[in-house]
């Protein structure tokens, strides 16, 4: 199907993200400390045993943490995650690259993608997550357009640039 016709699929944003983790209880108390996400519900049973729900506050999860399989690797499912900040400044970026700093978050790099500037960092299991303030606005169609010009781009932003 070509981008000119038309799919009844409307996905409006991702609902959720479920990983595989080494130890769900360890990964949902550093959600939690490091993203301020709230548990939400631990599955004692069923498909789900062992598993963890945070939410950010207005979705029942957001993440879900699963048991890993014995001897599995994790850290590697996908490339990152992008989680849109509420806060839209750079001084926001800033209290977040020193709230990860102060509690030793291990962090990959820092990016400005034209649209927005992210800071990448890594979760116990070694999951990327990014933390990003968009710059562009989205509603207006006028990130897509950026990006589109600036052809993806991602320049390297040093922390004490920020």
């Amino acid at each position: 199907m070509s981008q000119t016709e038309t799919s009844p699929i409307r996905v409006e944003k991702i609902a959720h993200i479920v990983l595989f983790v080494k130890d769900p209880e360890l990964s949902a108390q550093w959600y939690s400390d490091i993203l301020n996400m709230k548990i939400v519900a631990r599955a004692a049973d069923g498909p789900y045993k062992g598993g963890v729900f945070l939410s950010f506050g207005v979705s029942d999860h957001d993440i879900a943490l699963f048991p890993a399989e014995e001897g599995a690797t994790t850290g590697k499912e996908f490339e990152h995650v992008g989680l849109m900040m509420a806060g839209t400044s750079m001084d926001d970026l800033r209290r977040n690259y020193a709230f990860f700093a102060e509690r030793g978050v291990k962090i990959a790099e820092i990016l400005d993608h034209g649209v927005s500037t992210g800071i990448y960092f890594y979760d116990p299991d070694g999951h990327m997550l990014e933390v990003f303030c968009q710059r562009v606005p989205q509603e207006t169609g006028a990130s897509q357009a950026e990006l589109t010009r600036n052809q993806g781009q991602a320049d390297p932003v040093d922390p004490s640039q920020l």
